[in-house]
């Protein structure tokens, strides 16, 4: 049997995980919005047409921040269409993703709505077609308490109190040939810095996110390049760094650049997501020792997931809009993408998992009034549970079986994080074993915390790792609990099926230094 060993010790911790880590994304496209979390002829809806099944489950879900309105949508959306009474709202040729839109839900809906759910927002401005002007006006809208023509606007439109928003990304891949009005790292960074500016004045609170690398895929030429010019022009005025990537192992499926990758090279999605990470963590380092600056740039992955079948393509205007189907084995490399996440929380401070209904999503939805859990929801629903407000630790390897991959060689078969909770005495382990065929035998070293007691082991396999949820069987893939090992002096010792998701969750009394 395969082997993995190593050690997490109290005093070596990458860093605070923020609660933001564990964000999703919603943008008008497909069903995400539009027949799926807003839909008043459906079933059960409140007072605003939004679904309260689909409501239930977010709140289920445990999703800390929803980044708004998009996505390429916002590059050609001008937010104050979204706006006033409902029935006096234009219906507009939508150019990022070939509909019509209604402007039946904008920020005077939406934000309120995840509002009550105690999420926060993480709002997006249009600096595809818009302009630093229009970007400012909307923060003005959204911020000022009263007093001005936008403040009072809101509040005649019947929100009194201002919205708070905390992170305001300015522009969406602006980087990206499918964008609409892309542009040069010039003359973005030029556009970027002014309209930080314009919001920083409006409200010096605000955390403002900047575009930049939106994939690190071979044949994205700008790749590094663009966030150096970003960062030189406007390093004093952003607080984040935007970077989006979506991994896809469907040679069949073809997006924005070719892949052909296949199953086999899953175990490479990780290597390659953490290259990503630091590749632009050390951009950001190289910048601000340039400039001899004390001010830290964090990262916001605002956008990542995993590409199915059904997956829009971006640039492609006829085309079929459903819900993604994810099998069990995307559970586990969902899994491992939240391990990567919470193993660079230094610098990673807010994530948005892509998307949060049907297109991409964790939840899906049908016309007849039915929403289901897709295997994916369960490792994001319990690391935003079990990890957020914790101290991801620094492992120190000393086993660790590999996967030979069909086009990059040998990489880890486990991808794991290790999170410990000081108030609750809480250790959890979170780990994905990516080997489809064999076990491994996990032998973890936490004698640092002195002996432990197993609070619960969860466990997400199939037999099958195509097993899916559907209409019909919706609880098909589940985590199960199941019996785990006791810890012999502070040594966990147990067994990881093939294609698994596991979580070990173990209560400690001893406090981090």
């Amino acid at each position: 049997m395969k082997k993995a060993f190593m050690t997490y010790d109290r005093h070596y911790q990458v860093d605070f995980v923020e609660p933001a880590l564990f964000g999703s994304f919603v943008e008008h496209i497909g069903k995400c919005m539009y027949g799926g979390i807003y839909d008043p002829d459906c079933g059960r809806v409140d007072e605003n047409g939004f679904r309260e099944d689909v409501k239930e489950l977010i709140q289920d879900l445990g999703v800390k921040t929803i980044r708004y309105p998009g996505g390429n949508f916002v590059s050609g959306y001008d937010w104050k269409d979204g706006i006033g009474k409902r029935e006096n709202r234009p219906r507009r040729k939508e150019l990022a993703w070939g509909v019509i839109e209604n402007n039946q839900v904008g920020i005077d809906e939406f934000i309120p709505y995840i509002k009550k759910l105690g999420i926060e927002p993480l709002l997006a401005a249009n600096l595809g077609t818009g302009t630093p002007k229009d970007a400012g006006e909307l923060l003005e809208y959204c911020n000022v308490e009263a007093g001005t023509q936008w403040s009072d606007l809101r509040r005649k439109n019947g929100q009194e109190n201002p919205y708070c928003i905390q992170y305001y990304c300015l522009g969406n891949e602006m980087d990206g040939e499918w964008q609409i009005c892309m542009h040069t790292p010039e003359e973005y960074a030029r556009i970027l810095k002014e309209s930080a500016k314009i919001s920083k004045w409006i409200d010096p609170s605000v955390k403002v996110i900047a575009c930049g690398s939106c994939t690190n895929e071979i044949g994205h030429k700008t790749y590094g390049d663009w966030d150096r010019i970003v960062l030189e022009e406007a390093y004093d005025y952003i607080d984040y760094l935007s970077i989006h990537r979506y991994y896809n192992y469907h040679p069949e499926k073809r997006q924005v650049y070719e892949q052909g990758n296949t199953i086999n090279d899953v175990p490479y999605f990780f290597t390659n997501m953490k290259s990503f990470i630091q590749t632009i963590t050390g951009v950001c380092d190289f910048v601000k020792g340039k400039r001899h600056s004390e001010k830290e740039i964090y990262l916001s992955f605002d956008e990542w997931g995993l590409v199915t079948l059904s997956a829009a393509d971006p640039g492609v205007v006829a085309q079929e809009y459903g819900f993604a189907e994810y099998s069990q084995y995307d559970a586990v490399i969902y899994g491992g993408f939240l391990c990567v996440l919470l193993s660079h929380c230094d610098r990673v401070k807010l994530a948005c998992q892509s998307l949060l209904v049907n297109e991409g999503g964790m939840i899906s939805t049908d016309s007849h009034g039915k929403a289901i859990r897709q295997s994916v929801f369960y490792p994001f629903q319990e690391a935003a549970k079990y990890a957020s407000g914790g101290y991801c630790l620094k492992a120190s390897v000393e086993e660790m079986p590999r996967l030979v991959t069909d086009h990059y060689g040998e990489h880890d078969a486990l991808q794991m994080a290790c999170v410990y909770q000081p108030e609750k005495g809480e250790i959890v382990l979170f780990c994905a074993n990516l080997d489809r065929e064999e076990n491994v035998e996990l032998c973890v070293d936490l004698s640092s915390f002195g002996n432990l007691e197993v609070l619960e082991r969860l466990e997400l396999y199939s037999d099958n790792l195509e097993d899916k949820n559907t209409f019909a069987d919706a609880y098909k893939v589940i985590p199960k609990r199941i019996e785990a090992n006791n810890p012999q002096k502070g040594k966990i010792e147990e067994v990881l099926k093939p294609h698994s998701w596991n979580v070990f969750r173990y209560r400690t009394g001893s406090q981090i230094l």
